[in-house]
Protein backbone atom coordinates (compact mmCIF):
# COMPACT_ATOMS: atom_id res chain seq x y z
CA UNK A 1 0.00 0.00 0.00
CA UNK A 2 1.38 3.26 -1.18
CA UNK A 3 2.02 6.08 1.51
CA UNK A 4 -0.72 8.93 2.09
CA UNK A 5 0.99 12.09 -0.33
CA UNK A 6 0.20 15.25 2.27
CA UNK A 7 -0.37 18.87 1.50
CA UNK A 8 1.90 20.68 3.44
CA UNK A 9 1.77 24.86 4.41
CA UNK A 10 5.37 25.67 5.21
CA UNK A 11 5.30 29.66 6.15
CA UNK A 12 8.66 31.17 7.07
CA UNK A 13 9.09 34.41 9.89
CA UNK A 14 10.24 37.87 7.41
CA UNK A 15 12.68 39.10 9.32
CA UNK A 16 15.86 38.68 6.71
CA UNK A 17 15.79 36.09 4.66
CA UNK A 18 17.02 33.59 7.40
CA UNK A 19 14.25 31.77 8.39
CA UNK A 20 13.41 31.74 4.64
CA UNK A 21 16.72 30.02 3.19
CA UNK A 22 16.83 27.65 5.59
CA UNK A 23 13.02 26.07 4.68
CA UNK A 24 14.59 25.46 1.16
CA UNK A 25 16.26 22.58 1.38
CA UNK A 26 12.97 21.30 3.55
CA UNK A 27 10.49 22.53 0.73
CA UNK A 28 13.54 20.69 -1.43
CA UNK A 29 13.09 17.07 0.04
CA UNK A 30 9.66 17.26 0.44
CA UNK A 31 8.98 18.19 -3.24
CA UNK A 32 11.37 14.91 -3.91
CA UNK A 33 9.38 13.05 -1.40
CA UNK A 34 6.12 13.62 -3.60
CA UNK A 35 3.98 15.75 -1.32
CA UNK A 36 1.93 18.54 -2.27
CA UNK A 37 3.72 21.68 -0.71
CA UNK A 38 2.53 25.05 -0.54
CA UNK A 39 4.23 28.31 0.64
CA UNK A 40 2.70 31.19 2.48
CA UNK A 41 5.06 34.23 3.39
CA UNK A 42 5.13 38.06 2.61
CA UNK A 43 7.58 40.74 1.64
CA UNK A 44 11.25 39.95 0.27
CA UNK A 45 10.69 36.20 2.23
CA UNK A 46 7.90 35.04 0.16
CA UNK A 47 9.78 37.03 -3.00
CA UNK A 48 12.81 34.64 -2.31
CA UNK A 49 10.63 31.04 -2.11
CA UNK A 50 8.91 31.94 -5.66
CA UNK A 51 11.76 32.55 -6.91
CA UNK A 52 13.47 29.11 -5.69
CA UNK A 53 10.02 27.74 -6.25
CA UNK A 54 8.30 28.87 -9.12
CA UNK A 55 6.16 26.08 -9.33
CA UNK A 56 4.44 26.16 -6.15
CA UNK A 57 1.11 27.73 -4.93
CA UNK A 58 2.12 30.73 -3.04
CA UNK A 59 -0.10 32.58 -0.14
CA UNK A 60 0.69 36.27 0.95
CA UNK A 61 0.47 35.94 4.72
CA UNK A 62 1.49 38.89 6.73
CA UNK A 63 3.58 38.18 9.72
CA UNK A 64 4.84 40.88 12.98
CA UNK A 65 7.67 42.69 11.11
CA UNK A 66 8.86 44.92 13.55
CA UNK A 67 10.85 48.10 13.04
CA UNK A 68 14.28 48.21 13.89
CA UNK A 69 15.78 51.55 15.47
CA UNK A 70 18.81 53.27 14.28
CA UNK A 71 20.22 53.71 17.81
CA UNK A 72 19.07 53.09 21.56
CA UNK A 73 18.17 50.03 23.37
CA UNK A 74 17.24 47.42 20.63
CA UNK A 75 15.73 45.55 22.88
CA UNK A 76 13.70 48.38 25.15
CA UNK A 77 12.60 48.58 21.64
CA UNK A 78 11.40 44.98 21.24
CA UNK A 79 10.33 45.25 24.89
CA UNK A 80 7.42 48.29 23.45
CA UNK A 81 6.54 46.11 20.65
CA UNK A 82 5.84 43.23 22.44
CA UNK A 83 1.16 43.51 22.30
CA UNK A 84 2.00 44.31 18.70
CA UNK A 85 4.15 41.00 18.59
CA UNK A 86 1.10 38.61 20.60
CA UNK A 87 -1.51 40.80 18.26
CA UNK A 88 0.09 39.66 15.15
CA UNK A 89 0.24 35.84 17.03
CA UNK A 90 -3.48 35.61 17.37
CA UNK A 91 -4.47 37.39 13.93
CA UNK A 92 -2.18 34.61 12.10
CA UNK A 93 -3.69 32.24 13.90
CA UNK A 94 -7.11 32.97 13.01
CA UNK A 95 -6.15 33.62 9.67
CA UNK A 96 -4.49 30.02 9.53
CA UNK A 97 -8.45 28.41 10.43
CA UNK A 98 -9.61 30.45 7.10
CA UNK A 99 -6.91 29.02 4.79
CA UNK A 100 -6.85 25.51 6.30
CA UNK A 101 -10.81 25.57 5.22
CA UNK A 102 -10.29 26.75 2.10
CA UNK A 103 -7.16 24.29 1.55
CA UNK A 104 -7.51 21.34 3.71
CA UNK A 105 -3.50 20.64 4.05
CA UNK A 106 -2.36 17.98 6.27
CA UNK A 107 0.80 19.61 7.82
CA UNK A 108 1.67 22.99 8.58
CA UNK A 109 5.04 23.77 9.15
CA UNK A 110 6.39 26.96 10.38
CA UNK A 111 9.47 28.67 11.08
CA UNK A 112 9.28 30.89 13.91
CA UNK A 113 5.81 31.76 13.45
CA UNK A 114 3.80 30.79 16.47
CA UNK A 115 0.39 31.50 15.29
CA UNK A 116 0.43 28.75 12.82
CA UNK A 117 -0.58 25.79 14.60
CA UNK A 118 -3.84 24.22 14.65
CA UNK A 119 -5.56 21.77 16.78
CA UNK A 120 -7.20 19.84 14.02
CA UNK A 121 -3.88 19.94 11.78
CA UNK A 122 -0.62 18.16 12.48
CA UNK A 123 1.51 21.77 13.36
CA UNK A 124 5.59 21.58 13.72
CA UNK A 125 7.43 24.74 14.79
CA UNK A 126 11.16 24.73 13.28
CA UNK A 127 12.82 27.11 15.42
CA UNK A 128 16.57 27.24 17.31
CA UNK A 129 15.73 29.36 20.01
CA UNK A 130 13.94 27.07 23.09
CA UNK A 131 15.17 29.96 25.03
CA UNK A 132 16.03 33.91 24.41
CA UNK A 133 19.12 35.75 25.36
CA UNK A 134 18.66 38.91 27.02
CA UNK A 135 20.85 41.99 27.93
CA UNK A 136 22.41 42.43 30.61
CA UNK A 137 19.91 44.41 32.21
CA UNK A 138 17.07 41.57 31.38
CA UNK A 139 19.38 38.75 32.75
CA UNK A 140 17.33 38.12 35.95
CA UNK A 141 14.06 37.73 33.26
CA UNK A 142 16.01 34.85 31.10
CA UNK A 143 14.25 32.14 32.48
CA UNK A 144 10.94 32.90 32.95
CA UNK A 145 11.12 34.30 29.12
CA UNK A 146 12.46 30.69 28.85
CA UNK A 147 9.26 28.92 30.38
CA UNK A 148 6.75 31.35 28.26
CA UNK A 149 8.53 29.94 25.49
CA UNK A 150 7.87 26.54 25.94
CA UNK A 151 4.44 27.36 26.63
CA UNK A 152 3.93 28.56 22.64
CA UNK A 153 6.10 25.90 21.62
CA UNK A 154 3.65 22.91 23.19
CA UNK A 155 1.50 24.87 21.47
CA UNK A 156 2.51 22.57 18.79
CA UNK A 157 2.37 18.89 17.72
CA UNK A 158 6.11 18.71 16.71
CA UNK A 159 9.36 21.09 17.51
CA UNK A 160 12.25 20.85 15.09
CA UNK A 161 15.53 22.24 16.55
CA UNK A 162 17.93 22.56 13.29
CA UNK A 163 20.87 21.68 15.30
CA UNK A 164 23.41 18.85 16.41
CA UNK A 165 22.32 17.26 19.57
CA UNK A 166 25.31 17.41 20.89
CA UNK A 167 26.11 20.11 23.33
CA UNK A 168 26.98 23.38 22.28
CA UNK A 169 26.03 22.13 18.40
CA UNK A 170 25.85 25.82 16.39
CA UNK A 171 23.33 27.28 18.32
CA UNK A 172 25.17 26.84 22.00
CA UNK A 173 22.62 28.21 24.99
CA UNK A 174 19.99 28.79 22.61
CA UNK A 175 18.75 25.13 22.56
CA UNK A 176 21.30 23.91 25.02
CA UNK A 177 21.42 25.70 27.98
CA UNK A 178 17.65 24.42 29.22
CA UNK A 179 15.47 21.39 29.07
CA UNK A 180 14.00 21.19 25.64
CA UNK A 181 9.94 21.06 25.64
CA UNK A 182 8.45 17.48 25.04
CA UNK A 183 7.52 18.09 21.51
CA UNK A 184 11.17 18.78 20.70
CA UNK A 185 13.68 17.27 18.73
CA UNK A 186 17.22 17.89 16.93
CA UNK A 187 17.26 17.55 13.11
CA UNK A 188 20.29 18.56 12.25
CA UNK A 189 21.38 21.85 10.83
CA UNK A 190 19.38 22.79 7.74
CA UNK A 191 21.03 24.57 4.79
CA UNK A 192 20.13 25.57 1.77
CA UNK A 193 23.12 24.89 0.30
CA UNK A 194 22.68 20.71 1.00
CA UNK A 195 20.53 20.41 -2.06
CA UNK A 196 19.16 21.69 -5.26
CA UNK A 197 21.66 21.97 -8.12
CA UNK A 198 25.53 21.00 -7.71
CA UNK A 199 27.84 24.10 -7.16
CA UNK A 200 29.58 25.50 -10.26
CA UNK A 201 32.99 25.25 -10.70
CA UNK A 202 34.01 29.37 -10.95
CA UNK A 203 37.56 30.22 -12.26
CA UNK A 204 37.79 33.05 -9.76
CA UNK A 205 39.04 31.71 -6.08
CA UNK A 206 40.14 33.46 -3.36
CA UNK A 207 37.67 36.50 -3.79
CA UNK A 208 35.96 38.10 0.00
CA UNK A 209 32.48 37.56 -0.27
CA UNK A 210 29.80 40.35 1.31
CA UNK A 211 26.39 39.20 2.32
CA UNK A 212 24.61 41.51 3.34
CA UNK A 213 20.96 40.79 5.11
CA UNK A 214 18.45 41.99 7.83
CA UNK A 215 15.61 44.12 8.67
CA UNK A 216 15.88 47.88 7.76
CA UNK A 217 16.99 50.45 8.76
CA UNK A 218 19.93 47.84 9.71
CA UNK A 219 20.04 46.27 6.61
CA UNK A 220 21.07 49.21 3.92
CA UNK A 221 23.45 51.06 7.24
CA UNK A 222 25.51 47.53 7.01
CA UNK A 223 24.97 47.80 3.30
CA UNK A 224 26.60 51.07 2.91
CA UNK A 225 29.12 50.10 5.42
CA UNK A 226 30.59 47.32 3.74
CA UNK A 227 30.54 48.72 0.50
CA UNK A 228 32.51 52.15 1.40
CA UNK A 229 35.28 49.62 2.85
CA UNK A 230 35.48 46.87 0.34
CA UNK A 231 35.73 49.75 -2.05
CA UNK A 232 38.60 51.69 -0.11
CA UNK A 233 40.80 48.51 0.48
CA UNK A 234 40.62 47.41 -2.86
CA UNK A 235 40.41 43.58 -2.64
CA UNK A 236 38.80 40.74 -5.03
CA UNK A 237 35.53 41.07 -3.22
CA UNK A 238 32.10 40.22 -4.11
CA UNK A 239 28.93 41.91 -2.56
CA UNK A 240 25.21 40.63 -2.40
CA UNK A 241 22.86 43.26 -1.34
CA UNK A 242 20.08 40.62 -0.26
CA UNK A 243 17.13 42.04 -2.68
CA UNK A 244 15.87 39.33 -4.55
CA UNK A 245 13.26 41.85 -5.48
CA UNK A 246 15.82 43.77 -7.30
CA UNK A 247 15.78 44.16 -11.10
CA UNK A 248 19.23 45.63 -11.30
CA UNK A 249 21.89 44.06 -12.88
CA UNK A 250 25.75 43.49 -11.40
CA UNK A 251 27.84 46.96 -11.06
CA UNK A 252 31.55 47.08 -10.84
CA UNK A 253 33.53 49.65 -9.18
CA UNK A 254 37.06 48.85 -9.12
CA UNK A 255 37.45 45.38 -7.66
CA UNK A 256 34.22 44.98 -6.08
CA UNK A 257 31.80 43.66 -7.72
CA UNK A 258 27.74 44.10 -6.74
CA UNK A 259 24.17 41.64 -7.16
CA UNK A 260 21.46 42.08 -5.79
CA UNK A 261 20.65 38.55 -5.35
CA UNK A 262 22.33 35.18 -6.42
CA UNK A 263 20.54 31.72 -6.89
CA UNK A 264 21.58 29.21 -4.16
CA UNK A 265 23.53 27.13 -6.22
CA UNK A 266 25.67 30.06 -7.25
CA UNK A 267 26.00 31.48 -3.96
CA UNK A 268 27.14 28.06 -3.08
CA UNK A 269 30.17 28.49 -5.64
CA UNK A 270 31.20 31.51 -4.67
CA UNK A 271 31.46 31.04 -1.33
CA UNK A 272 32.63 27.38 -1.93
CA UNK A 273 35.76 29.42 -3.80
CA UNK A 274 36.15 32.35 -1.08
CA UNK A 275 38.54 33.26 1.32
CA UNK A 276 35.95 35.03 3.62
CA UNK A 277 32.54 35.35 3.75
CA UNK A 278 31.20 38.88 5.87
CA UNK A 279 27.60 38.91 6.89
CA UNK A 280 25.41 38.90 10.30
CA UNK A 281 25.55 36.68 12.61
CA UNK A 282 22.53 35.04 12.26
CA UNK A 283 21.69 31.40 12.65
CA UNK A 284 20.81 30.06 8.98
CA UNK A 285 23.95 32.38 7.62
CA UNK A 286 26.35 30.01 10.04
CA UNK A 287 24.76 27.14 8.92
CA UNK A 288 25.37 27.35 5.38
CA UNK A 289 28.76 28.28 6.50
CA UNK A 290 29.34 25.30 8.42
CA UNK A 291 27.83 23.51 5.83
CA UNK A 292 30.69 24.68 3.33
CA UNK A 293 33.60 24.91 5.94
CA UNK A 294 33.92 28.18 5.51
CA UNK A 295 35.41 31.62 7.11
CA UNK A 296 33.59 34.22 8.24
CA UNK A 297 33.92 37.61 10.11
CA UNK A 298 30.62 37.79 11.49
CA UNK A 299 28.92 41.07 12.27
CA UNK A 300 25.72 41.46 14.21
CA UNK A 301 22.67 43.48 14.02
CA UNK A 302 23.11 46.12 16.38
CA UNK A 303 21.12 45.25 19.29
CA UNK A 304 20.32 41.87 18.49
CA UNK A 305 20.84 39.98 21.19
CA UNK A 306 20.89 36.25 19.69
CA UNK A 307 23.22 37.24 16.79
CA UNK A 308 25.56 39.05 19.47
CA UNK A 309 25.31 36.00 21.51
CA UNK A 310 26.10 33.57 18.48
CA UNK A 311 29.13 36.28 17.09
CA UNK A 312 30.74 35.80 20.52
CA UNK A 313 30.29 31.76 21.27
CA UNK A 314 31.83 31.08 17.65
CA UNK A 315 34.77 33.96 18.25
CA UNK A 316 35.43 32.22 21.55
CA UNK A 317 35.19 28.71 20.19
CA UNK A 318 38.15 30.21 17.65
CA UNK A 319 36.38 29.34 14.91
CA UNK A 320 35.25 32.92 13.38
CA UNK A 321 35.98 36.76 14.23
CA UNK A 322 33.57 39.10 14.97
CA UNK A 323 32.93 42.77 15.56
CA UNK A 324 30.33 44.96 16.06
CA UNK A 325 29.43 47.44 13.04
CA UNK A 326 30.57 50.66 15.13
CA UNK A 327 33.72 49.09 14.86
CA UNK A 328 34.19 47.54 11.31
CA UNK A 329 37.77 47.89 10.19
CA UNK A 330 38.24 45.87 7.39
CA UNK A 331 41.48 46.66 6.50
CA UNK A 332 42.43 45.31 9.76
CA UNK A 333 39.71 42.74 10.61
CA UNK A 334 40.17 40.66 7.84
CA UNK A 335 43.82 39.52 7.91
CA UNK A 336 42.40 39.54 11.99
CA UNK A 337 39.38 36.81 10.42
CA UNK A 338 41.63 34.96 8.18
CA UNK A 339 43.56 33.59 11.28
CA UNK A 340 40.62 31.77 12.53
CA UNK A 341 40.51 28.21 12.08
CA UNK A 342 36.98 28.46 10.53
CA UNK A 343 34.39 26.14 10.29
CA UNK A 344 34.64 22.87 10.24
CA UNK A 345 32.39 20.82 7.15
CA UNK A 346 30.77 18.56 8.48
CA UNK A 347 28.19 15.72 7.11
CA UNK A 348 24.74 15.72 9.11
CA UNK A 349 24.29 13.17 11.55
CA UNK A 350 20.23 13.60 11.06
CA UNK A 351 19.36 13.00 7.85
CA UNK A 352 16.56 15.60 6.53
CA UNK A 353 14.88 12.69 4.37
CA UNK A 354 14.46 10.71 7.81
CA UNK A 355 12.78 13.52 9.70
CA UNK A 356 10.55 13.77 6.43
CA UNK A 357 9.63 10.30 6.01
CA UNK A 358 8.60 10.17 9.22
CA UNK A 359 5.99 12.40 8.24
CA UNK A 360 4.20 9.61 6.76
CA UNK A 361 3.99 7.74 9.30
CA UNK A 362 1.83 9.95 12.21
Amino acid sequence: MQPKLLHILISPLDWGLGHTTRCIPLISQLIEAGHKVTLAGYGRSLILLKKEFPLLESIELQGFSPSYSRSGSMALHLLLLLPQFILSIYKEHFKLKQLIAKYHFDIIISDNRYGLWNRNVRSILITHQVMIKTPGWLKFAEYPIYLVSCLLINRFDSCWIPDYKKTPGLSGDLSHKYPLPQNAEFIGPLSRFKTGKPAQQISENGKIVAIISGPEPQRSIFEDLVTRQLIEINQPAILLSGKPESEKKEVSIGNLTILPHLATHELRSFISASRLVICRSGYSSIMDIESLGAKALFVPTPGQTEQLYLASHHQQTGTALWRTQEKLNLKEDIPEALKHIGFKKNSHSTSLKEVIEGLKKK
